[in-house]
């Protein structure tokens, strides 16, 4: 029996509004599960490219004692300077380590109040010629020994660190993602067996006369696809839109640049749109199959 695409539409249509509130329920949780899966591969992708951005662009932090002299403060400079493994190195005073602690703490006025530029220890900015880990070590092991310096902090720590919480919430989020599509999944099962025993009637005249197990497959099989495909959209929607906030908060950050790739190009939010679009398409047309296969087989 050949099928007609007005038949199919009208069908797929008569299924969808046959009963609206468990369709509505179908979609939100098809589309909460794949904004999920979508946020855990926004995070994922944005600290790959703040992987990227910092080895083209490595730092690291030369910190010396409140208390250094002049001559301490020169004799790092000139040994940054005359290294051929630095590509550039910028000074920062007292007063400026001053100026950032009070943009920092811009809200808290009763710690602003108990620090002056004096206290705070001042510090140089050095960026590498070449992004590689071991160099850089050995580099901040010399400036160590140096009279008058404190410490040397790596941001590539600080990169490990990020990337070390983000697989952690990644994997959290695909765990709730994944739970969200087994619910998503209940709930397209039941709503095609819904529409099914609605249609029993229906059905079985259809088998009497010669319907095909397909004939009668593919409009309920079509009404699952659109589900998850409408999920799928509401979910792009809420991806595009986080990652449209996450950049705008950034840009607001002045003291946050480094972290300004983590948010992604609207291409590389495109790719997730559609790893998502594919998953609430697959999800709904298979469960709609499923269940419509143990109805005809019963």
């Amino acid at each position: 029996m050949a099928i007609r695409i007005d038949y199919l539409a009208k069908e797929t249509g008569n299924n969808l509004v046959r009963n609206p509130t468990l369709t509505a329920a179908t979609v939100l949780t098809v589309s909460v599960s794949l904004a999920l899966l979508g946020t855990a591969l926004l995070i994922s992708e944005g600290v790959s490219n703040l992987e990227t951005h910092f080895k083209g662009d490595v730092e690291f932090i030369v910190w010396m004692d409140p208390s250094a002299t002049d001559e301490n403060v020169e004799v790092v400079r000139n040994f940054l300077d005359d290294s051929e493994a630095v590509r550039s190195q910028e000074w920062i005073d007292k007063e400026a380590t001053f100026e950032q602690f009070q943009e920092f703490f811009a809200d808290r006025p009763e710690i602003l109040d108990l620090v002056d530029p004096d206290q705070l220890p001042p510090s140089f900015a050095v960026v590498p010629e070449f992004p590689d880990l071991a160099l850089i070590r050995a580099i901040g092991a010399d400036i160590e020994a140096f009279p008058g310096v404190s410490g040397v902090d790596y941001e590539e720590e600080f990169i490990k660190q990020l990337n070390t919480l983000s697989s952690r919430l990644s994997r959290i989020m695909i765990i709730a993602a994944l739970l969200s599509a087994v619910a998503s999944a209940l709930l397209m099962y039941n709503t095609i067996r819904t529409g099914l025993f609605a249609r029993r009637r229906e059905i079985e005249v259809m088998r009497l006369v010669g319907a095909t197990k397909w004939f009668i497959r593919i409009p309920f099989m079509l009404e699952g696809l659109l589900q998850g495909v409408i999920g799928a959209i509401f979910a792009a929607i809420a991806v595009f839109g986080l990652n449209k906030a996450i950049a705008s908060s950034l840009a607001e950050m002045r003291d946050f640049q480094l972290f300004q790739n983590f948010a992604l190009p609207n291409g590389e939010v495109l790719e997730v749109v559609v790893i998502i679009g594919v998953a609430g398409a697959v999800l709904g047309f298979v469960m709609a199959g499923v269940a419509v296969t143990k109805y005809l087989d019963a």
